[in-house]
């Protein structure tokens, strides 16, 4: 009998902490592609002001390429479900003094939520809000 009421405990245990991991996997996911792309965006303003080259994000629907005569192309595809949305920016770029060439938003799609990268006029690099 202790048994069974043991056993019964860790069943009830395991079927409540299986979703909690599914879903926790899922924000990781998330976090982990919004961060390697503030990366990619970080190192195409360093390698800007550093080389002098015309280097760019080309925004494509499921992936985005880095681009440039300095560097190897190098192409991020995106998990399945996700998706870019290029709202008023084809690709990003930015000038020799790390400015960002052309300002405006892009979204990123998942599964379970959205958000929009905008980058302002000026010096900075964009940032990322959550819809």
């Amino acid at each position: 009998m202790e048994t069974l009421v043991a056993l019964a405990i860790l069943a009830i245990i395991l079927s409540i902490s299986v979703p909690v991991s599914h879903a926790l996997l899922g924000k990781l996911a998330e976090e982990k592609i919004l961060a390697q792309f503030q990366y990619d965006v970080l190192f195409l303003q360093n390698q800007s002001m550093v080389t002098n080259d015309y280097l760019r994000i080309k925004l494509d629907q499921n992936s985005y390429t880095l681009i440039g005569d300095s560097i190897d192309p190098i192409e991020r595809k995106l998990p399945n479900g996700w998706r870019i949305d290029q709202r008023t920016l084809q690709s990003i770029s930015f000038n020799e003094n790390g400015t960002i060439r052309y300002a405006g938003t892009i979204q990123f799609s998942s599964p379970t939520n959205s958000y929009i990268v905008v980058f302002p006029i000026g010096k900075g690099r964009g940032y990322i809000e959550k819809q």
